[in-house]
């Protein structure tokens, strides 16, 4: 008796309704440069941590010293600053060009002059974050503060690693494991008996 497969039943599709879609407000300024900071504040952080880190481990009698990492902090603030201001530059080309182009555009990084607003609302919160983050560069308590809780974070992260090495050091052995291991073991020696005789 032979199977005969059914062709699955195709279910009528509606096309695509684009007024039917939710009206999205644009994030504003301010909330998009909190966001920004966030991250930006994030990421400081981590070159700090890991400065902390690399200290630790690459140097046998150095003695912990805050101020030895605000210089990174503000290094990592100023190179972020850097990048915002490259930033605006960019959104700034990318504006004026949009706005002479006719079409429409062929990939997500064409820009027309539908995308002047976005791109000017770029251009504003790349020249928002430069100056955020060099008035975050020039203010030592606020770096100390981030210093701080970069070598709290460094040490979290050493000292969980430390512990990790240390149980598994000490670790009981694995009684399930073990008998496998002893089993495979007796298994070998039976093939070597067997081929002695």
């Amino acid at each position: 008796m032979p199977f005969f497969r059914r062709r699955p039943r195709r279910v009528a599709m509606r096309p695509f309704d684009e007024t039917r879609l939710a009206e999205v407000e644009p994030i504003s300024l301010e909330h998009a440069l909190e966001e920004g900071l966030l991250l930006a504040d994030f990421a400081v952080r981590m070159t700090v941590r890991n400065a902390v880190i690399t200290e630790m481990l690459t140097t046998t009698d150095a003695v912990y010293d805050p101020a030895g990492f605000v210089g990174v902090a503000r290094r990592a603030l100023l190179a972020l600053a850097d990048e915002a201001d490259y930033a605006e530059a960019r959104m700034g080309a990318e504006h004026r060009l949009a706005t002479v182009l006719e079409g429409e555009s062929e990939h997500s990084h064409d820009y027309r002059p539908v995308d002047a607003t976005n791109l000017r609302r770029r251009e504003a919160l790349a020249r928002a974050m430069a100056g955020a983050l060099r008035r975050r560069a020039e203010d030592d308590d606020a770096l100390v503060e981030v210093v701080e809780r970069a070598r709290s974070e460094a040490w979290d992260e050493v000292s969980r690693e430390i512990e990790v090495r240390i149980d598994r050091i000490f670790a009981p052995p694995d009684p399930v494991g073990m008998s496998e291991r002893l089993e495979d073991l007796r298994a070998e020696l039976r093939l070597l008996a067997e081929r002695e005789n």
